[in-house]
């Protein structure tokens, strides 16, 4: 956590008064303690309810217009956030993501062709997985509210269900650039890959039976679901 909020301070390009971070503590046992960084950062401590909920609290604290997620185990690079937030104002984005640096125990990892990762109109291209990571995703506070936040009964794959929505309303740009350092790449809690995975195509189906998206994304939701039924 500290190393995280450390990834802030040393942003690059852009004013600390610009900057307002939010550290929401998620019934950490034991208690996070975090004094040495106030009043640099407000901190939210709630009672354990999940990645989703902590995620929108700090959200609904938020009092800027951009909002850009760090998970506690990863690290934004020095120009991360004036990089996104300036292609974001000049292409008028209400979402971008950007590509990531993986880290394991103290290793390099190559991320591999499957992790792919694409910007536009990609609905169609992240129905097998999510592939845009949190902590290198920035969003439009008013958009982000408007579609509803993450999904605060998902444990895992909220990720995967917030993108599939702001998918089927908008572009999600993507940077190539790797801006961040991610150091947790396995699955952070404990259920198996073949329980997660479940779960992906029920949130998959509750999407396509819920609509909201435009004609055209059918076929290839049907196609994804289809050869799983």
């Amino acid at each position: 956590m500290k190393a995280a909020i450390e990834s802030i301070f040393c942003q690059h390009d852009i004013s600390p008064a610009e900057i307002e971070i939010i550290v929401v503590d998620d019934g950490s046992k034991p208690c996070l303690d975090l004094s040495a960084y106030i009043p640099r950062i407000s901190l939210i401590r709630q009672n354990n309810m999940g990645v989703s909920a902590a995620r929108n609290a700090g959200v609904n604290a938020a009092q800027g217009e951009f909002i850009a997620f760090l998970d506690s185990d990863d690290i934004w690079l020095a120009d991360k956030l004036a990089q996104q937030l300036g292609f974001m104002q000049k292409h008028g984005a209400l979402v971008s993501h950007t590509d990531e640096l993986w880290l394991r125990q103290g290793r390099w990892v190559n991320q591999g062709r499957q992790h792919q990762r694409y910007g536009g109109d990609i609905l169609c291209k992240i129905l097998d997985k999510c592939r845009v990571s949190p902590s290198s995703l920035m969003v439009r506070k008013d958009f982000f509210k408007a579609i509803g936040g993450f999904d605060e009964q998902l444990r895992v794959c909220e990720d995967y269900e917030l993108c599939l929505r702001m998918a089927a309303q908008t572009k999600i740009y993507y940077l190539e650039e790797r801006l961040l350092v991610k150091r947790a790449i396995d699955a952070s809690l404990s259920q198996s890959i073949q329980h997660i995975e479940s779960i992906r195509l029920t949130i998959l189906e509750r999407f396509a039976a819920a609509g909201g998206y435009e004609p055209c994304y059918s076929e290839c939701i049907e196609a994804e679901l289809e050869p799983k039924r």
